[in-house]
């Protein structure tokens, strides 16, 4: 009898170490997800338009739905996705592109790639011409600015058993000089 009443005891106590084994890979692996779903979404915004960043300066700002493991995106909702919000884009340092760091040569010819034509006043097309003489003085300062912003991405998902993960991230982006007003 009292054999049985060990065998019983230690049946009871493996499974409920089992049953906590489980809840807190269960946890772990619902915590992953929600770090890789944030990441997922700061990845979102940072490959978009940096013009569309906007609603992403307030504290509010846009909540995306992210599945990781949907194959099918057109039903990514708030029911079978977690809801990322990314928010506080903040400017953290900027920096006026000085227009010799925009002067390129080759075989003695000086020239603006296209992508830096803007910082001149030019279109960014291959056909834009800038007169690099005109543009002033090497040390002059360009039209163009290099920010670093930081941008936080929040999952507060029921799934997610009242976790709350956040993931913070940099990036540095040209923009022209006029969004330096971002930068207090």
């Amino acid at each position: 009898m009292i054999m049985l009443l060990l065998i019983t005891l230690i049946t009871v106590m493996v499974y409920r170490l089992s049953t906590v084994h489980t809840l807190v890979v269960n946890n772990e692996q619902l915590r992953t997800e929600g770090v890789s779903s944030a990441n997922y979404a700061l990845d979102i915004m940072l490959n978009s338009e940096v013009s569309t960043w906007d609603d992403n300066f307030t504290g509010t700002g846009r909540q995306v739905a992210v599945n990781l493991g949907n194959i099918d995106k057109s039903t990514d909702d708030a029911t079978t996705s977690m809801v990322v919000t990314v928010a506080n884009l903040e400017c953290k340092r900027s920096r006026i592109i000085k227009n010799a760091e925009l002067i390129k040569e080759a075989s003695g010819v000086q020239y603006v790639a296209a992508e830096d034509s803007v910082c001149f006043g030019g279109g960014a097309t291959p056909l834009t011409i800038v007169d690099i003489a005109a543009a002033g003085s090497p040390n002059d300062n360009s039209l163009c600015a290099n920010i670093l912003y930081e941008v936080e991405a929040a999952v507060a998902d029921p799934k997610l058993l009242e976790a709350n993960i956040r993931v913070r991230q940099g990036v540095e982006v040209r923009r022209g000089v006029d969004a330096l007003d971002d930068c207090d």
